[in-house]
């Protein structure tokens, strides 16, 4: 029994987009751009199992401090990355699972720390709007009461 060939040319798999076919040694494989510009090669199987999302750049991002280890929002960038493009993470599901990013410029932790400016005592980083990602005019540092009022679970009741 011969399996059948699913065209992935045009597809995207995380930031990678398809852009042909390829046969090495009798083994489909995909060419593909990468986001950040690079060419490379996939199989099909790790694509569609989600292994490969990335020519590499993904992972050096989670893992590079560029500099910022030391600052004290680096920890909460590490946080913001992970939920949105680490698939083990806990939360996953309610970030990157559900679509949730960040954008491209706060890939780097010196520009969103940069954006957000210090955290103010008490506060954490928050999305204005839970139905969008993390972008500069998203986010802001909220209190444990206003994220608390600002989750996508909350509805508002009607008294009499």
């Amino acid at each position: 029994m011969q399996s059948v060939l699913i065209d992935l040319t045009g597809k995207r798999f995380g930031r990678l987009e398809i852009i042909s076919r390829t046969e090495h040694k009798k083994v489909v494989r995909w060419n593909y751009r990468c986001d950040c510009g690079k060419i490379g090669v996939a199989y099909s199987a790790n694509l569609k199992r989600g292994l490969t999302k990335s020519c590499g750049c993904l992972r050096a991002e989670l893992h590079s401090t560029h500099g910022q280890s030391n600052h004290i929002l680096f920890k909460t960038w590490k946080g913001m990355m992970s939920r949105c493009y680490d698939e083990s993470h806990i939360k996953f599901k309610n970030y990157g699972g559900r679509g949730i990013s960040v954008c491209q410029r706060w890939h780097t932790p010196a520009n969103f720390i940069r954006d957000m400016g210090e955290r103010p005592e008490g506060k954490t980083l928050d999305r204005i709007n839970n139905s969008f990602g993390y972008f500069p005019d998203n986010c802001r540092w909220a209190t444990p009461s206003e994220q608390n009022n600002n989750k996508r679970n909350n509805r508002v009741s009607q008294s009499a």
